[in-house]
């Protein structure tokens, strides 16, 4: 290879190199927050690159060896991050296939997507999946006369239709009771949270949270109000006497550090870490893909069941946890410890967003 191949080369992993670290930033900016949702597309493309440019020599000069390195170290950072939902390591939940029927608790979350019309291949998942909760992201006036073909299915629910047309109508459908179901809107924002209670056949009660906040835009939409969105939910979780599920297309990956805040602080499992990434969004694409949509809950729940479910029509695939409430599996499974700083951080975060209330 030419030197000005070489040159290329390294510039391209010192391009990357940068792109991997700079989300260690403590930042809400919206392109530094954005570069964790292609981590795992990042790490390919730098170890491919790495590769080649070792292969052609790259590492004979000084220079090129300190690229190597650097490289290598953002490769490691990668690897630090993403490990978990690689399959390789011990499963956060515990599988409990075996659960009491009237114990059970089978949640499924769609992301629509705003102006699709394709309710029949949706619903043929739920008429397949059977769930007992059915979350529905980005519904408007449409669906919300659609989703009441599943009122038979469906006894209980709430919802938010937006007066004006955008992509924060939330549905929440239930086979069993709800119990003081109510929507709130965090910081004063056009994004709907349901909290509510969902009354077990067992006579026992879970608390379901389901979110949908805004995600990293293009120039004019920093993290601050997702981030604590997010926190504000988990807050939510840990102030609860009861179980807790934190559900929805939180427009945040697994390995994001606001995700892994949120955990620690709401106690809540992820059903990927041990099993595997699971991308959800974009539907479209098998390259830039990555697990949005997620089911996160507390230590008394194990997990029965965990499924990404086929495209339906939308950019999200639908994602299905079947969940057993189960008190002793906390001595079996425990989420991330909380971190000193981490309650303090997510009131500063709670602070930032109240200042760009809407």
């Amino acid at each position: 290879m030419t030197k000005a191949g070489r040159f290329a080369l390294s510039a391209f992993i010192l391009i990357g190199v940068a792109a991997s670290l700079a989300p260690l930033v403590e930042t809400n900016l919206w392109w530094i927050r954005y570069l964790d949702f292609v981590r795992l597309q990042g790490a390919a493309a730098l170890a491919i690159t790495l590769a080649l440019y070792a292969s052609f020599g790259g590492w004979r000069s000084v220079a090129g060896r300190g690229v190597v390195a650097l490289g290598i170290v953002a490769l490691g950072l990668h690897a630090y991050r993403l490990y978990p939902y690689a399959g390789v390591v011990e499963a956060m939940a515990v599988a409990t296939p075996a659960c009491p029927a009237e114990s059970r608790l089978k949640i499924l979350v769609a992301n629509i997507q705003w102006g699709n019309r394709r309710s029949e291949a949706l619903f043929a998942i739920v008429a397949r999946v059977k769930p007992d909760l059915f979350l529905v992201l980005e519904t408007d006036e449409w669906w919300d006369a659609k989703l009441q073909d599943l009122g038979e299915r469906f006894p209980d629910g709430i919802a938010h239709v937006p007066a004006d047309a955008n992509y924060f109508g939330m549905h929440l459908l239930s086979r069993y009771p709800l119990v003081e179901p109510r929507i709130g809107f965090y910081f004063g924002a056009d994004t709907p949270t349901v909290l509510t209670g969902v009354a077990l056949p067992d006579g026992r009660e879970a608390l379901f949270i389901g979110l949908h906040p805004r995600p990293p835009q293009f120039w004019d939409q920093p993290t601050t109000m997702r981030d604590a969105h997010l926190l504000a939910a988990a807050l939510e979780a840990r102030g609860s006497e009861r179980p807790s599920i934190l559900a929805g297309d939180l427009n945040a990956t697994p390995w994001e550090g606001v995700t892994r805040r949120a955990m620690r602080i709401g106690g809540l499992l992820d059903p990927r870490v041990g099993r595997g990434v699971y991308p959800t969004f974009d539907a479209q694409s098998w390259l830039m893909s990555w697990p949005l949509d997620q089911v996160l809950f507390q230590d008394s729940f194990g997990l029965a069941a965990w499924d990404v479910l086929p495209a339906f029509g939308s950019d999200h695939l639908p994602v299905m946890a079947e969940l057993c409430l189960k008190p002793d599996l906390a001595a079996r499974q425990s989420a991330p410890a909380l971190l000193a700083g981490d309650v303090d951080a997510a009131q500063a975060a709670l602070r930032a967003a109240k200042t760009m209330e809407r």
